[in-house]
């Protein structure tokens, strides 16, 4: 956690902050087995499907939970017999139905949830809407529920993620890119004291964390810069992991903390140090936020506050944009086709939600210049006349934004509002 996590919050409401609908249908938790008889070793494994039909497709996949993430994987397998009827396994994978018969079943029996019971050869919560979002993928983004650190990191396909896993279904280095920069994580350690989590270990909630961030536009140079340094980051930590059996993730980002902090490293630190490269992760991450920054549009040198409540008004614009049928999705092959049905009703109720929420601007240029003076107090920090238009209901539009900065203009004229060299306003200090 940064040193002044306590006070992200302070002047910035993130409870504004709204679900997204370019985000939505991406992240999930892994699947809860409900049963630790499905999680077996690899020699197990192959013992069970040497009794099953030669032409029937595996139903044992590879599984990481948190810890395997975080620390070193245990190298265990997982029975998944999501999609599978009772009758077809047993006649399929004879010893693998007897396996789960005799090691899940009378702990499912003595469920008190009926769908537990009855269906006691498939996890007790398979994710079913993640099992479409990650088909057809070769990768996903995968990051620890709760941890010390916030780091994400890139997973085969062929891994089935737990529980205690947060998934994001894409295959994008540029959206690891983003999720991995100092922005998402002042966005999460915002988010993490309003659920009252301050210091060590704290929970990435999906709701908050990632329905409501928004991303910036991903696209030519920008997509390109942000995509190569997210990957040649997952590259590394990948690497120097295999190389050195005594590093873990948790190790890399106790020492790039370490590093940060400026201490001298003991013995055992510098090891690490060496080992895990940690000056070059270092150094990879601070370009990788440089480059999320220019994204944005926001300068390098953006406070934790500074980026939270620019966040959160961001927020809010997209939150407008998508009441008028503008959706930036993330990954638009998969989500428009499901979202389609309810995306018409979805918009009209997003948009009476928001105008209901918002005051109007007034016409009047005195009463208009005391209501953008005071959205500017309630900011706390230098925005522009786009993200004033968000806190107000009506039409909005260029013409609306033409007539903020107009009004701003005066105002700085007045000495009530500074510019700043960017091009947005903030109050004057008195």
């Amino acid at each position: 956690m940064s040193g002044d996590s306590h006070d992200l919050t302070v002047g910035v409401d993130v409870t504004d902050a709204v679900a997204l609908k370019a985000n939505a249908l991406l992240c999930s938790p892994g699947v809860k087995l409900h049963g630790a008889g499905f999680i077996v070793a690899p020699d197990r494994a192959a013992a069970l499907l040497s009794a099953s039909e030669p032409e029937a497709a595996s139903p044992i996949r590879a599984y990481r939970n948190g810890r395997d993430l975080a620390d070193r994987p245990r190298g265990v397998n997982v029975i998944d017999l999501f999609g599978w009827d009772e009758a077809e396994v047993r006649r399929r994978h004879p010893a693998i139905f007897q396996h789960v018969l005799e090691t899940v079943k009378p702990e499912r029996d003595r469920n008190n949830r009926a769908s537990y019971r009855d269906n006691w050869w498939i996890f007790g919560e398979p994710r079913r809407e993640l099992r479409p979002a990650l088909e057809g993928l070769r990768r996903y983004i995968a990051t620890v529920e709760t941890a010390k650190h916030r780091w994400f990191r890139f997973l085969d396909a062929d891994i089935l993620p737990d529980n205690k896993l947060v998934v994001i279904a894409s295959d994008d280095a540029a959206v690891l890119g983003v999720l991995s920069s100092r922005l998402h994580q002042d966005w999460f350690v915002a988010n993490s004291a309003r659920i009252g989590v301050y210091d060590g270990d704290a929970v990435y909630v999906k709701g908050a964390c990632f329905d409501a961030f928004p991303f910036p536009d991903l696209s030519g140079r920008a997509r390109a810069e942000i995509a190569i340094l997210a990957d040649e980051i997952d590259g590394l930590r990948a690497r120097v992991l295999a190389q050195h059996g005594f590093l873990s993730m948790t190790g890399l980002y106790n020492a790039r903390a370490r590093l940060a902090a400026g201490a001298p490293l003991t013995e055992a630190e510098r090891t690490i140090h060496e080992a895990g490269c940690i000056g070059l992760l270092d150094h990879l991450h601070q370009r990788l936020d440089a480059a999320v920054l220019a994204a944005y549009g926001w300068p390098v040198n953006l406070s934790a506050h500074e980026a939270v409540a620019r966040l959160v008004a961001l927020n809010r614009e997209r939150a407008v944009e998508e009441a008028r049928g503008e959706v930036r999705f993330l990954r638009p092959d998969f989500q428009m086709g499901r979202v389609k049905t309810s995306r018409r009703a979805m918009q009209v109720e997003a948009a009476l939600d928001v105008e209901a929420r918002l005051p109007s601007l007034p016409d009047a240029p005195g009463a208009m210049a005391s209501a953008l003076l005071q959205a500017l107090r309630q900011e706390g920090v230098p925005v522009g006349p786009r993200a004033l238009a968000a806190r107000f209901g009506g039409r909005r539009g260029r013409r609306m934004e033409d007539r903020i900065e107009q009004t701003l203009a005066v105002l700085a004229v007045a000495g009530s509002v500074q510019r700043t060299p960017d091009g947005w306003f903030t109050p004057r200090r008195v």
